[in-house]
């Protein structure tokens, strides 16, 4: 189980590597353009060689966490055609680069509703990104908190996009825990994590789980709402991340830090140094740390 975080990409990516060292991240997950914006990739030779090199010594897994703005669901048709036009320029890179996959957010109906007309779309733009990127890296489905109609908020919702691609081999899942915890999978007790993780494999199947967010959540069990905190200080809390850690499905799988941060900047080494100590401790009770009160 590789411990590592989201790593700032600024002034080229070929730099997440030092950055990554200095919080202890044995993982790695970039944006490689502006989360925000449509703008494609833009890295040079110099810097995809750089990254490339750094990447090979570094063995560090890798994974692209694609823009903010994609919406497979939505019945725009010029929105939709962006949304497949990054997904499709950010498959192309990470194949260029030795990069995973990109997880990505699938979306949300707007109201339309989720079945038939709406699946069907979804599962078929996943199918045009994939074509049109003909490599090895993955197009991972990151499950939401079930806020207002997001997609992809229970696993049943996400097995359906991928039987409507033919259970194709490239499309694969991350599991955020604040995400998962939001939208009422208890995965903090053993009885509940197990559950969780059977409808996993039932719906999706485990050989598909290739990466966790790993984020405490501000919100309760059930909260619906999309709140990330640091590791041990929310609703999941440090003796949750035991639990979930301990869990056979997540035995090799990368855990991704997506927190704000001790000092609100972010991933830092505390919070990796948590996951890292509750990991040395598997299987015992998680270690004490002074969190705060939970909200």
């Amino acid at each position: 189980m590789h411990i590592g975080a989201h790593i700032s990409s600024a002034g080229g990516i070929h730099k997440v590597f030092e950055r990554a060292e200095a919080i202890g991240a044995e993982a790695i997950q970039i944006f490689p353009s502006a989360p925000q914006q449509w703008k494609a990739p833009v890295i040079s030779d110099d810097q995809a060689q750089l990254f490339r090199d750094g990447l090979a010594e570094s063995a560090k897994p890798a994974f692209f966490h694609g823009v903010y703005l994609v919406n497979l669901a939505s019945p725009d048709e010029a929105l939709v055609e962006r949304s497949v036009t990054s997904l499709t320029q950010y498959l192309d890179w990470a194949g260029k680069l030795g990069v995973r996959g990109v997880i990505f957010h699938a979306g949300s109906h707007l109201g339309r509703g989720w079945d038939g007309e709406c699946a069907a779309q979804v599962s078929g733009l996943m199918r045009r990104a994939l074509d049109a990127a003909p490599n090895d890296a993955l197009l991972v489905i990151e499950n939401n908190a079930g806020q207002g109609n997001c997609i992809g908020a229970t696993f049943g919702e996400i097995g359906e996009m991928i039987r409507g691609l033919k259970n194709d081999p490239r499309v694969a899942v991350c599991l955020d825990t604040c995400h998962a915890l939001a939208m009422g999978y208890d995965i903090v007790t053993a009885k509940g994590c197990d559950a969780a993780m059977k409808e996993f494999d039932k719906e999706i199947g485990l050989e598909r789980l290739v990466a966790v967010h790993a984020n405490d959540s501000k919100m309760p069990l059930g909260g619906t709402r999309d709140r990330h905190e640091n590791i041990g200080d929310g609703h999941i809390g440090l003796d949750g991340f035991a639990t979930i850690m301990r869990h056979k499905a997540f035995r090799d799988v990368p855990f991704l830090l997506e927190v704000p941060g001790f000092d609100g900047k972010g991933p830092d080494i505390e919070n990796i140094m948590r996951l890292k100590a509750i990991r040395a401790g598997v299987g015992l009770a998680a270690p004490h740390f002074e969190s705060k009160e939970r909200e």
